[in-house]
Order: C-alpha cells, then sequence, then structure tokens
C-alpha cells in the first residue's frame, strides 16, 4: 500500500460525518477513495466547531451532487487515529438519508475513482472497506475482521 500524505485537516481532531444513501432497489452508494484506497459510503469531515448536520449536507453535496432533504442518526463511535505520530481523534457519526433530490455526479473525481450503487452483499465483499462502512455493516449485525 502506498504510504499515506496527510495534509493539515488530516491532523487535527473533528466530526466524522457518513451517510447511507439507497437507491430505489435499496443498494447503496459506495465510492472508491483515491488518498487512502478503501471503499467507502459517502464520508467527510466537519470541524468541531460547525453544525455536524449542515456540514453533512455540504460534503454529501460536494461529492456527489445530491441534496439531503431529510436524515436520521443512526449511530456514533469515537476513534482514534495515529497519523504522523500524533494522535487524531474523531467522532464518527452515522447517518441515514432518508429523503433526497439531485442526480449523482462524481463532482470529485480527484477523491474518488467511482461512485455506484452497490447492494449489501458486494459491500460485505470488498476486502477493504473505510471505518466508517465497517460501522454501518455493525450496525446492520454483521461483523468483520478490520483490515489494517
Amino acid at each position: 500500500m502506498k504510504k499515506v500524505i496527510y495534509n493539515k485537516e488530516d491532523l487535527s481532531d473533528y466530526y466524522g460525518v457518513s451517510a447511507v444513501i439507497k437507491n430505489d432497489k435499496e443498494e447503496i452508494l459506495m465510492q472508491e477513495h483515491s488518498k487512502f484506497g478503501f471503499w467507502t459510503i459517502p464520508i467527510g469531515k466537519v470541524n468541531l466547531n460547525k453544525n455536524l448536520v449542515e456540514g453533512l449536507k455540504k460534503e454529501i453535496f460536494e461529492e456527489t451532487g445530491l441534496i439531503v432533504k431529510d436524515l436520521k442518526e443512526l449511530k456514533q463511535k469515537k476513534n482514534c487515529y495515529r497519523r504522523d505520530d500524533k494522535d487524531v481523534k474523531v467522532n464518527l457519526h452515522l447517518f441515514e438519508i432518508t429523503k433526497y433530490s439531485g442526480k449523482l455526479k462524481n463532482k470529485e473525481p480527484e477523491k474518488h475513482k467511482k461512485q455506484e450503487f452497490l447492494n449489501i452483499e458486494k459491500i460485505k465483499k470488498i476486502p477493504y472497506l473505510s471505518d466508517s462502512t465497517l460501522m454501518f455493516l455493525e450496525y446492520l449485525g454483521f461483523k468483520r475482521r478490520k483490515i489494517i
């Protein structure tokens, strides 16, 4: 695996926001993340002094072009990551987007190689998933060992 180059934002404590977005076939939107090399549900960072929900809505629009109309929080989890010899505290917040509008578009192709809707069985078989995606699978009752 290639060495990840962290920016200043990656090395500060933050809220991690993630969104489960389903299409009419109940498939879940997944993105192949360029920087970290994993597949993930849409994720983003929100500064600790910002509004969590507004930050999530902004991240979703910036990445996908979708406008969040309604959502519900599913789960929270505290993580600590070691990055460049620094402990970074991340409060992960998992949301389900229950209503949205707009047309899906990969608005950040430099960050996401691909965006596609996948069924849960295909997602379970992906070898390298983000912590937020693993948190969603755990929420559904499916557990597996995290690959590091």
